[in-house]
């Protein structure tokens, strides 16, 4: 029995009453019904959010968000842990120099001088580096010929996130162009999210601008990975745009979300604990109420998640700019609990720094500059 044969296992009615209910196949060796239950409470509010500055208002839980009932990981029977993992073993690990880009020392200490000594010791980075700072996608009026050069222009934090992708992007490679188009829209997803959280950290004066990059880069990683290894008729099953659908899909038909599959995968590659977990909790604001969190991570993994979800939307659709993405009223699921987040004072300012004319036209000149995204 092939291993994802293991993890889609069940009869054909079994299986597709799961995907019916959006519920994981298999329910018994993925998680207990306690456990079950304690996830649905923590994801639905018991006392809606009392309203405040930025805040929205209060409306009820949409029935399809209140109907999923997401999976950590560490709830998964060891065994169907040990599968998925395993299925996702054999992609390349990175090379070293990603340990080192997200070492919390050097995200907090690194000179800009570090930072480009060790892209030059890559070469292969450095140039694919140049070759995109030089792009369109940058507007910039004169060209950049060395890696000093990039990171004085751009910045330390813009610089590291694009190596970090590049990094990435060596460890997940297509075998049909139906699957290249996936990880090509989730590549241009992933550099406009890294883009959004920057200027919006600088925006709103929220410290540690650059482990928020790191963690923005690094929730793509389970999505990437997925699209990259899943059977081509489970690829075609999971739908390209949408957090909500498409996570209830994933979970039905693989037993785990992305985020969780790249929590797993960060966990085997070595990164550290509290890197993997930054990450990989940023989708759970999809299902979080804002009281429930500290407040201070609350607001961070709450700037990701927006960042993610608007960069996932200016990638599939070039006919849609920032300028036309409202996200107050906008009532899509994925963003209910989300904007109940404003209240946290770092970031009632969110909605006002998405209609800043200068983050408005850099995000359109970003997404203009590379190729469409694959239609849903």
């Amino acid at each position: 029995m092939g291993i994802f044969d293991f993890l889609t296992r069940g009869k054909p009615a079994e299986v597709a009453a799961a995907r019916a209910e959006r519920r994981p196949i298999d329910g018994r060796a993925s998680i207990n019904s306690a456990a079950n239950a304690a996830v649905a409470a923590s994801a639905l509010p018991t006392v809606a959010p009392a309203p405040g500055p930025g805040s929205v208002a209060s409306a009820p839980v949409p029935v399809e968000l209140a109907s999923f009932s997401p999976i950590r990981a560490s709830s998964l029977d060891p065994a169907r842990r040990q599968a998925i993992t395993k299925v996702f073993r054999d992609v390349p690990r990175p090379p070293r120099l990603m340990h080192q880009l997200l070492s919390p020392d050097f995200v907090t200490n690194a000179s800009s001088a570090e930072l480009a000594d060790l892209i030059v010791g890559e070469p292969l980075i450095a140039a694919r580096l140049l070759a995109t700072i030089n792009s369109p996608m940058y507007g910039l009026r004169s060209p950049v010929s060395s890696v000093d050069q990039a990171v004085t222009l751009l910045g330390l934090d813009a610089v590291r996130a694009l190596c970090l992708q590049y990094l990435m992007i060596t460890s997940f490679q297509a075998d049909t162009p139906a699957r290249q188009l996936v990880l090509d829209a989730t590549w241009k997803a992933s550099a406009l999210a890294c883009e959004l959280t920057q200027r919006l950290a600088q925006g709103l004066g929220i410290p540690d601008g650059g482990s928020l990059v790191s963690q923005v880069v690094l929730t793509f990683l389970g999505r990437l990975a997925t699209a990259a290894r899943m059977p081509r008729a489970l690829l075609t099953q999971i739908p390209a745009r949408g957090l909500l659908a498409r996570v209830r899909m994933e979970q039905a038909t693989l037993g785990l979300m992305s985020s969780e599959i790249g929590r797993l995968l960060m966990t085997d590659w070595g990164l550290p604990e509290g890197v993997a977990s930054d990450a990989a909790d940023i989708d759970w604001v999809l299902v979080t109420p804002y009281r429930t969190l500290e407040p201070v991570r609350a607001s961070r993994l709450a700037l990701c998640y927006i960042s993610a979800r608007l960069g996932e939307r200016l990638a599939f659709d070039l006919d849609t700019g920032l300028a036309q993405l409202d996200i107050l009223q906008d009532d899509d699921p994925e963003l209910y609990f989300a904007k109940r987040y404003f209240e946290h004072p770092a970031l009632s300012g969110l909605p006002q720094q998405l209609r800043e004319p200068s983050l408005q036209e850099a995000m359109d000149r970003m997404r203009l500059a590379s190729a469409p995204a694959p239609a849903p």
